[in-house]
């Protein structure tokens, strides 16, 4: 109960950004692995940013962005994308 001591977990963490065509289903993918239903989206415009804290001490930072073409341009050093 409470809080854990950091000293004896260590949460491992890993960044994940959603890049995709407009409609592509960025944010749809998104909920279905959180919530592991399907919800009704609107357009993501700009971005948005949910955290996923895993039963094995591992959080997912998703970085979901919207699928305008100017966000498509922008260029990300040192990232993978798969």
């Amino acid at each position: 109960m409470g809080l854990q001591n950091t000293k004896h977990s260590k949460v491992k963490q890993a960044n994940i950004l959603m890049l995709g065509l407009d409609s592509a289903g960025k944010s749809t993918l998104l909920y279905k692995f959180k919530y592991n239903d399907v919800f009704l989206t609107i357009p993501t415009i700009g971005f948005n940013v949910d955290m996923i804290e895993t039963e094995r001490n591992f959080t997912l930072t998703f970085w979901d962005v919207g699928g305008q073409q100017k966000m498509r341009q922008k260029k990300i050093p040192n990232e993978i994308f798969v």
